[in-house]
């Protein structure tokens, strides 16, 4: 098992009787439909695609009723093919086109049915010809499948100890790239449980092994290899473990064009600028910036941006962009673009009296040449002075596992990270100088590895007030006049404390949200989104903004930040656990089969003292499909574990008094609210009772009622 499977499942045992209680089930609730895999998962650019999209044959109102299907970004869009009487329910097919000019790489898209939003999709956006794996078995050299270098296989092992095979030929000194573009779309799928870890091998007519690969980009693989002589030879493509099943689907690139593995700087400024050359010219951009390229088949080891390919001025953020060095164009590399001062590594500075010197704010380009290597930066600081440090670099589609630790010559280790959260090998850390003087910034991998595709992004930013924010969900599937929770959390940064108000932009037709400003002493809130009554089916990808305005210091006018916040997915893992990872698409819908009509709840304006209660009653309307038991809540909650509440602190639910579950056919129910008697005041700030439907073991759907608008009182 690989480094990039043990860090993300391995984090709870997976056993047979694990799985067989948390897979999902076939009950009477209406589940969102749940996407498990697409054939093909790769598409080319300027070609119309026949594709299928799956969910799990159990969830018996599948895709029925699928009314749109959007994607990220631009030029991508669907055409779907009416589902005919007889055609499986977990099953969707669509005619995607891309446009000649949509942007290569990975792309992640939602589908809206008649019962809901769906879990996030993702396709792969190539440039060469699509092939889709033959159903007939082909695990052998006599059997194997014809591939056509410069093709892209989109294939999928279905059972246990499958191998397929690929037979292509090749002429002397041909250098030719195989690569796996699989395990990397695990990081956004909805069900955890199991992923193919591939292996690429590469033989010869006879059977001998001549280049194998396991992990290159995280768990997918890269073969490149020159044949010397013409010939017939093989490509074999297995899971590590000869594991298999249906959503082991995988896309196997082939070309003997240049590939790129790696590009440096990964950052860059936004003012770059595009030569204006004839068009009989090859079009490369005249950019500040050169960048050094490393892979396969590149004649000179440098590039430039292709124009075009970012837009100009470019905003911060993080982009995909294509390089160039004339034409063709390469394969796509992940570019961040930041509006602080850039510098680059400079060696040598393995030793902290080599340290390079550097400064607050800046953007470091840097890079693990070799194994072994380490960065040291020198930072001159006051005491006092507070100072965040963040690396960017397997987010960014980089080898490096960093760590970072601050050293004072006197006091030595001050502050380290190995990483920021689980689901990234990027670190990130804060420390505040105790007294005057230079401090050294030391940047390393952790297994001392190294080489070009090691690099990575320093941001050394002053702590200044300031936040971020998170959206647990991603999804929203509304029936008319139902109301649905969204939880926003904020992390406070460098003492913020403001009030920041939350809006979603993009809603489609028909669906509103309550008002939502988090006070400036708490963290959490609760976006109810509202559709009316008589709103139609239709679906939109919409985003969630936070806005908060600083006070000025010093006779300085006030700083308004204003940020996106960023969109969670929900993950089923082994054991029965959830966990939340960041996607980039959310999308909003109304539907209409659902299972839960209303949430009435009485009384809908709660003005409290602290010390004082509060009993809400709550009436449910249910659908005629839905008699089973629910439970009701306020907050998002698995095992135990808060994931989103909107009550500020001092704020409680109170079990005396309260009925939170309701058996079958029950309707009516009680939750009592409890305010401590040092709670801060507050201004109608919108709570809600949800409803909540199980359907599975972990997943839950919540129908949720209009805003309770919660007033605490000045003592």
């Amino acid at each position: 098992m690989t480094l990039a499977r043990t860090s993300l499942v391995g984090l709870i045992a997976m056993t047979v009787m694990t799985a067989m209680i948390v897979a999902p089930v076939a009950q009477a609730q209406t589940p969102n439909p749940e996407f498990t895999h697409a054939l093909p998962m790769a598409i080319q650019r300027g070609a119309t695609t026949d594709i299928t999209v799956f969910t799990y044959p159990n969830q018996k109102k599948g895709f029925a009723g699928t009314f749109a299907v959007l994607f990220q970004g631009e030029g991508l869009r669907a055409e779907i093919i009416p589902h005919g009487e007889k055609d499986p329910v977990d099953q969707l097919k669509l005619k995607v086109t891309a446009d000649a000019t949509t942007a290569l790489g990975p792309r992640e898209f939602r589908i809206a049915t008649a019962n809901g939003a769906s879990t996030c999709g993702q396709l792969l956006v190539v440039d060469g010809p699509v092939v889709v794996e033959q159903t007939e078995p082909h695990a052998d050299r006599e059997k194997a499948q014809p591939l056509v270098i410069g093709q892209t296989i989109s294939g999928q092992l279905t059972a246990r100890e499958q191998v397929d095979v690929y037979k292509l030929s090749a002429v002397a000194g041909q250098s030719v790239t195989f690569a796996m573009h699989c395990f990397r779309f695990f990081y956004k799928r909805h069900n955890q449980f199991d992923q193919l870890d591939p292996i690429l091998v590469v033989s010869d007519a006879t059977g001998r092994e001549m280049s194998s690969n396991d992990d290159f980009h995280f768990a997918d693989s890269l073969v490149n290899y020159k044949f010397e002589q013409a010939g017939d030879y093989f490509v074999t493509v297995r899971d590590v473990d000869f594991n298999g099943t249906a959503s082991f689907t995988y896309v196997l690139q082939t070309t003997d064009r240049p590939f790129v593995t790696a590009a440096f700087p990964l950052a860059v400024s936004p003012n770059l600028t595009w030569r204006t050359l004839p068009a009989s010219e090859p079009t490369l951009a005249a950019s500040a910036t050169a960048f050094q390229v490393a892979g396969y088949n590149l004649a000179t080891p440098t590039a430039e941006l292709v124009p075009n390919s970012l837009s100009n001025p470019l905003p911060v953020g993080r982009y995909s962009a294509q390089l160039s060095a004339g034409s063709p164009a390469f394969n796509p590399v992940l570019l961040e673009v930041t509006d602080l001062p850039l510098i680059a590594d400079a060696e040598p500075n393995d030793k902290p009296d080599q340290a390079q010197a550097s400064s607050v704010p800046q953007a470091i380009n840097g890079r693990m040449d070799a194994p072994n290597d380490i960065d040291n930066y020198a930072l001159t600081l006051k005491a006092g002075q507070t100072v965040r440090c963040e690396v960017r670099a397997r987010r960014n589609g980089s080898s490096l596992d960093s760590t970072i630790r601050v050293l004072h010559p006197t006091a030595g280790v001050i502050a380290s990270n190995d990483d920021i959260h689980p689901s990234t090998k990027d670190s990130m850390l804060v420390f505040t100088a105790s007294v005057d003087g230079v401090y050294t910034l030391q940047i390393r991998d952790l297994l001392n590895r190294g080489g070009p595709t090691f690099g990575y992004v320093l941001f050394v930013k002053p702590e200044v007030a300031d936040f971020t924010a998170q959206c647990d969900e991603d999804r929203a599937g509304l029936g008319p006049g139902t109301n649905m929770p969204w939880y926003v959390k904020l992390t406070k940064t460098g003492g913020f404390n403001a009030p920041v108000e939350i809006r979603v932009e993009g809603l489609p037709a028909g669906v509103t949200f309550a008002p939502l400003t988090i006070p400036a002493h708490a963290t959490d809130g609760v976006l109810i989104l509202q559709a009316a009554a008589d709103a139609k089916p239709v679906a939109s990808l919409v985003k969630v903004i936070a806005k908060a305005t600083i006070p000025g210091l010093e006779g300085q006018p006030p700083r308004v930040i204003e940020k996106l916040v960023e969109p969670l997915t929900e993950m089923e893992m082994p054991g029965g656990g959830r966990m939340a990872s960041p996607v980039e698409t959310q999308m909003v819908s109304v539907c209409s089969v659902f299972d839960i009509a209303a949430v009435r709840v009485t009384p809908t304006e709660l003005m409290l003292k602290p010390g004082e209660k509060a009993t809400i009653e709550v009436e449910i309307q249910r659908c005629e499909n839905y008699k089973e038991r629910l439970t009701l809540d306020v907050m998002l909650q698995h095992l135990g574990q808060v994931f989103g509440t909107p009550l500020p602190p001092g704020v409680k639910l109170v079990e005396a008094g309260a009925k939170m579950s309701l058996d079958a056919n029950e309707t009516k129910g009680r939750v009592v609210v409890e305010i401590a008697q040092d709670a801060k005041p507050v201004e109608r700030l919108p709570l809600s009772i949800n409803a909540n439907v199980s359907i599975s073991f972990t997943q839950k759907r919540p129908y949720a009622s209009p805003p309770i608008w919660l007033t605490i009182k000045a003592p």
